[in-house]
């Protein structure tokens, strides 16, 4: 029986990253590596853009950003240890520390011992709640074989419609993948009445249904989907309950994943309840000998406290990194999540972290919410993008508790300051503290989060925002004025949103420089609304009309850029 140091179950994100590490900290270490597929180390968040067509070929998913292949033979001879591809580990004998593997083309078994063991068998599929009939139409999209099968069937124009089950991540990846370089209508259908539950609040989320009905993507919330089946062509059909059935070329399950933790339950190991297994800080699982990271283990959220499975590609590397620096002899802690996380959907950056306004309610905060229209750099230059933020705030101790932005611009680097900013436990005045980099190519003189935390200092000085998505048609009839506050060619350009108009409010448009002396034509008894193109006016002019002695004024938060229309 041949033995290791270490074996490493799982060959895609986290196992290959503590192979390398390890082999770095420990040169003369014996390293072992099992994957139970061919492919080795691949970027599995590349699969839609290699369904799309922006990739040519999967093989660039597999490439070191040198151009080599990361496939067995690179990881033996650049890196030092072994890999085998098409062995699968069926058992795991903890008293005797040797797991059983199975060699996928011959049936093979062999025992090989080890002296530390790490699990990094990744996720699965999670089960659709329905029947799925069994054909090569219907599929996950998890593995390269569904990217690859989808990619062989559109380029021979096989499919001119898709449906995809679920508004999740992978879903709102999806939609864009099938629909923008191939033509295939899409249909997305969500069990929630929102996009991207979890990750977004609605009224963020709408911005990307938006997104993607300006693109024809038909999106259908609220949808309870009770079986996949085929039609007696042989075509996908999803049913969903009383509304028609929807017939397609191919049909996408994407109801997210679960841990893969079939070996850690055979064996024994401790299991959360999110399913996954549990590990401390230092990647440990129950088992000292075994160590567990990817995702397939469960983390603490650094707000709540709160035990979690996140699968992502970015937590997954930096696993693979603790555990490796730990088995080598280090003192290393993983510190928990808070989920940042970025998609791009059409023309949309799409990002997150930290807790959104729903769930931090629900983790018992008194939670108060603001929102922001910006552009990511001055208007003035060709290249400018315009995000829309929300922050959301404890509003006692004013500690930050989540970001959530939509927008053309760079979002990126506002969600990673700001995730820095929870990992410190910061408050809103380290927003308005901290030194941002600026020139015009890059940022404004002021970051869109200083703007973000001065905004939500207004609300604490009682300034009332109201949500982008807020329902004009709640509002007591004849009582309520809409005051839209930008000048005359954005009013032409573009006019206030038919919620707007066709709600019982009435509209009054007077700009910012004129409202000092039109104050008179506001009926002083009325609710006001203020509005504007990002929300910077509106505030100016909510001081102004408080000073004047109105008392009932709101402002739209975001402003129009944030208001769908």
């Amino acid at each position: 029986m041949q033995q290791s140091d270490f074996v490493i179950v799982g060959g895609v994100a986290a196992g290959p990253k503590t192979a390398a590490t390890l082999m770095r900290r420990l040169p003369g270490a014996t390293v072992t590596l099992f994957q139970r597929d061919e492919h080795l180390s691949y970027a599995s968040c590349g699969l839609p853009f290699f369904a799309s067509g922006d990739v040519g070929r999967f093989e660039e998913l597999t490439l070191t950003s040198y151009g080599v292949p990361r496939d067995a033979a690179f990881f033996k001879h650049a890196r030092g240890f072994e890999a085998v591809t098409g062995a699968e580990v069926i058992d795991i004998a903890r008293d005797r520390k040797v797991v059983t593997v199975r060699r996928i083309a011959s049936g093979e078994c062999f025992e090989h011992g080890y002296g530390k063991l790490v699990l990094a068998t990744g996720a699965v599929p999670a089960r659709p709640p329905f029947p799925v009939a069994n054909s090569p139409r219907i599929r996950p999209f998890h593995v390269p074989e569904d990217a690859i099968m989808f990619r062989r069937m559109a380029e021979h124009g096989e499919i001119g419609s898709a449906v995809i089950v679920g508004g999740g991540f992978i879903g709102c990846e999806l939609a864009e993948a099938v629909g923008s370089l191939w033509g295939i209508t899409v249909t997305l259908i969500e069990r929630e009445p929102q996009l991207l539950p979890g990750m977004l609040d609605d009224e963020m989320a709408a911005l990307v249904r938006q997104e993607l009905s300006r693109h024809d993507v038909m999106v259908i919330p609220c949808a309870r989907v009770e079986k996949v089946d085929l039609d007696p062509a042989g075509k996908p059909t999803v049913m969903l309950g009383a509304a028609p059935a929807i017939t397609s070329d191919f049909v996408f399950v994407a109801l997210g994943l679960r841990p893969e933790v079939s070996l850690a339950r055979q064996c024994g190991l401790r299991l959360g309840a999110s399913g996954a297994i549990v590990v401390d800080a230092g990647m440990r699982t129950s088992d000292p000998d075994i160590y567990a990271g990817g995702d397939c283990v469960e983390s603490t959220h650094q707000i709540t406290g709160e035990a979690l499975n996140l699968c992502l590609g970015s937590l997954a590397n930096r696993h693979g990194r603790v555990i490796a620096e730990n088995l080598a002899g280090g003192d290393v802690q993983f510190p928990g999540v808070l989920g940042a996380r970025l998609l791009k959907v059409y023309d949309l950056n799409v990002g997150a972290v930290g807790l959104t306004e729903t769930e931090a309610h629900r983790a018992g905060f008194d939670a108060a919410a603001v929102w922001g229209g910006f552009a990511d750099k001055p208007d003035y230059l060709p290249e400018v993008g315009t995000m829309v933020l929300k922050l959301v705030y404890d509003r006692g101790s004013e500690r930050l508790l989540g970001l959530q932005a939509v927008g053309t611009g760079d979002i990126c680097r506002r969600i990673d300051v700001f995730s820095s900013f929870l990992q410190q436990k910061a408050r809103l005045g380290a927003l308005l503290a901290f030194e941002h980099g600026y020139a015009p190519p890059f940022a404004e003189a002021l970051d869109p989060l200083h703007h973000l935390a001065a905004i939500a200092r207004a609300q604490q000085r009682g300034t009332r925002f109201l949500s982008p998505s807020f329902d004009f048609h709640d509002c007591t009839p004849g009582q309520t004025l809409v005051l839209d506050v930008r000048q005359d060619e954005e009013v032409a350009d573009r006019p206030l949103p038919d919620v707007m108009v066709e709600s019982s409010t009435k509209t009054v448009h007077i700009s910012l420089d004129q409202l000092a002396r039109r104050l008179h034509e506001i009926e002083r008894g009325a609710r006001v609304i203020v509005v504007c193109q990002r929300g910077v006016r509106s505030y100016q002019a909510s001081l102004m009309l408080k000073a004047a002695s109105f008392e009932n004024v709101e402002v739209i938060g975001g402003g129009l850029q944030a208001v769908v229309s």
